[in-house]
């Protein structure tokens, strides 16, 4: 018997209100010019850059708290909690052909999420790459759930016309 490594049923439903209340909250954020981060303090392990560093005063601090903001910091880390817990739960009927249905979307996110991240390395430069690589991050899972979800689609409206 194989061993599955996917989340239970449930985490699917949390997944998608993680997800769909971080969209929400940028949605609200962008369209009524809102400034919804706000800042906390939180333990740090870390190189701070000193101006100084430059001239050899570099200043290494380590295990202190620092201040940092919900939309760097926090918002990441609960995105692909959310985008991971729709991805990787089992379906209700989870069986070979979905098995094989989820490997095969995996493969093919991984493929065209490299090809994306390999076009936006060749054609933009400077500070807006920054962006690209911050937002790459999540391309995979976001592909992986499209795709997945849109072969389960095809996969019932086929069996429904059968």
């Amino acid at each position: 018997m194989k061993k599955s490594y996917l989340f239970p049923t449930y985490f699917k439903k949390i997944g998608w209100i993680i997800t769909l209340a971080l969209l929400l909250y940028f949605l609200v954020s962008i369209i009524f010019d809102l400034e919804c981060d706000f800042n906390f303090y939180m333990p740090a392990f870390y190189y701070e850059f000193d101006i100084g560093s430059l001239f050899g005063n570099q200043e290494y601090k380590f295990f202190k708290m620092t201040e940092t903001s919900f939309g760097t910091t926090l918002l990441p880390i609960i995105i692909v909690i959310g985008l991971s817990f729709i991805a990787f739960s089992k379906n209700k009927n989870e069986d070979e052909y979905i098995s094989k249905i989820r490997e095969q979307s995996l493969v093919w996110s991984m493929i065209v999420g490299y090809f994306i991240f390999i076009l936006f390395t060749l054609f933009i430069y400077g500070t807006p790459y920054i962006g690209v690589v911050v937002y790459d991050i999540y391309i995979f899972l976001i592909l992986f759930v499209c795709k997945f979800n849109f072969e389960l689609y095809r996969l019932k409206k086929s069996l429904k016309n059968e």
